[in-house]
């Protein structure tokens, strides 16, 4: 094998509950999460020295890439001569959609399956969660409860037959930003009852049971993210009014989104949106083949 295409898909965070900081400067989450049909585009090809081509991003250095260190990191961990990564991004950046996390992810399965390379797995997600918080969460099913700062996944098995609109605005939040505001604010709202937490982690939900308790999801970072972007609170209005069953800001923003019943005619449903001013995608849930 000299190459392998992959898609990295975006995430969605169904909740989120931002708990304390750490002394490292972190801050612990309680979060629901859940892979989409929004993809960024890899080839990996056999090389002599790990390299980076992506031209959408032409203004980040290398060095910088999550995609190009977590080829880095594989190399710490066992031997392969190089890899040529070439990237296609479609994922919106600073849009809490967890696109660099994907493509992060997904170089370090990539390599796996070009060099048929074995990785331990606590080494693994130790390794990759220092290199960012959402990595861990990619080498997984693409749906998990998850905690710590991202380190902590454990696998759920959540209903799928549900869509997707997600909308975003013409702006970018820088996620450290984001929690420092939460810090000043501190509003920790958020809670899920003992039963709807019961709903959500019991081995089979059905969906009816995951509707219901979608009543109680919320996002901690979106009373601070709101106050700066009033734009942000109107797209969510605008698509529980257009009939999602919840609307809310996806991590630290700034792309919103709604769950719509399948029954919902949801290009219809899109269209309602300034496309000219926004960026629109009609997404499904996605599995993932966990990582061995």
């Amino acid at each position: 094998m000299d190459s392998v295409n992959l898609k990295a898909p975006a995430k969605i965070n169904l909740y989120l509950r931002v708990l304390d900081k750490r002394p490292d400067g972190y801050h612990n989450i309680d979060s629901l999460m859940q892979t989409i049909s929004l993809f960024d585009e890899l080839i990996l090809e056999r090389s002599d020295k790990i390299d980076l081509l992506c031209p959408d991003l032409e203004n980040l250095p290398i060095e910088h890439n999550l995609a190009y260190r977590a080829a880095k990191m594989v190399a710490e961990m066992a031997y392969f001569p190089g890899v040529r990564i070439s990237l296609k991004k479609n994922i919106p950046p600073q849009a809490g959609l967890g696109g660099g996390s994907a493509d992060a992810a997904f170089v370090i399965r990539g390599l796996i399956k070009l060099y048929d390379l074995y990785l331990d797995k606590k080494e693994l997600v130790k390794n990759s969660a220092i290199l960012g918080a959402d990595i861990p969460f990619y080498l997984g099913s693409g749906q998990a409860h998850v905690t710590g700062i991202g380190e902590i996944v454990k696998p759920c098995a959540l209903p799928y037959h549900y869509n997707i609109i997600i909308v975003k605005p013409p702006l970018a939040v820088e996620t450290a930003k984001a929690y420092e505001g939460f810090d000043q604010v501190k509003s920790g709202k958020f809670c899920l009852t003992n039963d709807n937490e019961f709903l959500l982690f019991q081995q089979i939900i059905s969906d009816q049971d995951f509707i219901r308790s979608a009543n109680h999801f919320s996002n901690d970072l979106e009373e601070v993210v709101f106050s700066w972007h009033h734009e942000l609170r109107q797209i969510k209005r605008e698509l529980k009014q257009l009939g999602a069953f919840y609307a809310g800001m996806s991590g630290s923003g700034s792309a919103v989104f709604g769950l719509f019943s399948p029954e919902r005619d949801i290009e219809e449903t899109a269209n309602m949106f300034d496309v000219d001013r926004n960026k629109v995608f009609i997404c499904k849930p996605v599995l993932l083949p966990p990582v061995n």
